[in-house]
């Protein structure tokens, strides 16, 4: 299944997969991202837009991962804006993860917020 386009909740906000990198390959004996940072609980979303019946949250998977959500202050043109950018660590061995990753340690999603409040659920 293609990550790119689904959806994250966490922490109680939307987030759209925007991106996926393969982290480090596993070795045994070192540690893991997973034993470094605290775990935050997660819900996968599985997107469908458009079509006959909308935009639909096919399915959802409760999963734990290491969120990161980064904020700060950008400077262009002598304006200030926000800016906020986030990342999710999850297992390649997650359900909804293709086997392509097998043998490594994590996977990066980079992602935006987003909001999918207004999707209905679905089956």
């Amino acid at each position: 299944m293609e990550l790119v386009g689904n959806g994250i909740r966490v922490q109680g906000a939307d987030y759209e997969i925007t991106g996926v990198t393969a982290g480090d390959h596993y070795s045994d004996g070192g540690p893991e991202v997973f034993d470094v940072f605290d775990p935050s609980d997660y819900e996968y979303l599985e997107i469908s837009r458009g079509g006959v019946y909308g935009n639909v949250i096919v399915s959802t998977t409760p999963a734990e991962g290491v969120f990161k959500l980064r904020t700060g202050m950008v400077s262009a043109n002598n304006q200030e804006t926000r800016d906020a950018n986030a990342t999710l660590h999850i297992r390649p061995t997650e359900s909804f993860v293709t086997s392509q990753f097998a043998g490594r340690e994590h996977l990066r999603l980079t992602l935006k917020a987003a909001d999918f409040s207004d999707y209905t659920e679905g089956s």
